[in-house]
């Protein structure tokens, strides 16, 4: 199938129409969405005969703006985007990273206008999927709703995984977290859990975690100190996985609490006024 006959292709399901946005990339059909949510069997046939928008965006271009009409959802097919909040006073709130075979926009379902901004934190591509075009899919390719309840899912725990960063006290076990997070998603969208490029920069994450961005470049020295993570620029090398897990357990450690149970206790010397005390007390 060319380019122009699948710009010019209707897909309708039942008696009810299903529009499908002309492509603007090369062809992509259904069928690398589900793909992209792991989603298997005989859908994917179906799937394919329907074309899919792939819209590439640039490095800090935004997908979509916050307040602006809430009209498709975007499923990320490669590179990573933030989202964020602006408040009134002009200052950035990052709420979220996202990557590979992750979901933006699912609020968009059950509201009229984005409640957050989204943008590229480098070269980019999404899959488009029209708010309107949602319910016929999953009646056309059933596969596709279970996905769908899957990737909702999934933002519940990215939630619940944002919490769990700001109830840590001490910035170095929120850093810690926010590691662990992050190299738990990278193994599975398929990449190194241990090593991987910070797309995000330490301002991002300082947002994020509720920090300055300063306690950030100190956090990340301090983790780097105690052999547990390996830091070149946005270069990141986890050395002690375990160990970093261990230490993000605790909510209200400070690293030099961790360092310090590490380390041998200095032998107390006691001066002769202290042994004359306490041989004068088991004397007695």
């Amino acid at each position: 199938m060319t380019n122009s006959s699948q710009n010019s292709t209707k897909c309708s399901t039942g008696g009810g129409a299903l529009s499908c946005p002309p492509l603007k990339t090369h062809p992509s059909s259904f069928a690398d969405v589900l793909q992209l949510l792991g989603a298997e069997g005989a859908d994917l046939s179906a799937a394919s005969q329907i074309p899919m928008v792939l819209r590439r965006v640039h490095g800090g271009e935004s997908l979509a703006h916050e307040g602006t009409p809430a009209d498709a959802l975007f499923f990320v097919c490669a590179g990573t985007f933030k989202i964020f909040r602006t408040n009134e006073d002009g200052y950035e709130q990052v709420l979220a990273f996202a990557i590979r075979g992750e979901v933006l926009g699912f609020d968009a379902l059950c509201m009229d206008s984005y409640p957050t901004a989204v943008s590229a934190l480098e070269e980019s591509s999404v899959y488009v999927v029209l708010k309107r075009d949602v319910f016929a899919l999953s009646q056309l390719i059933p596969s596709f709703g279970v996905a769908l309840q899957r990737a909702g899912s999934m933002t519940l725990t990215r939630s619940r995984e944002l919490v769990e960063l700001l109830a840590a006290v001490a910035s170095e076990v929120k850093l810690a977290r926010f590691l662990i997070q992050l190299s738990r998603r990278m193994a599975g969208c398929g990449q190194s859990p241990r090593r991987f490029h910070l797309r995000m920069g330490r301002r991002e994450i300082a947002s994020l975690l509720g920090v300055a961005h300063e306690t950030v470049s100190r956090a990340f020295s301090a983790l780097a100190a105690m052999g547990m993570v390996d830091v070149s620029d946005r270069e990141v090398e986890i050395l002690d996985l375990d160990g970093l897990k261990n230490f993000a357990r605790s909510t209200r450690r400070h690293l030099n609490e961790s360092s310090e149970s590490r380390l041998p206790r200095p032998m107390v010397q006691r001066s002769d006024t202290g042994r004359r005390t306490m041989a004068r007390a088991l004397a007695a």
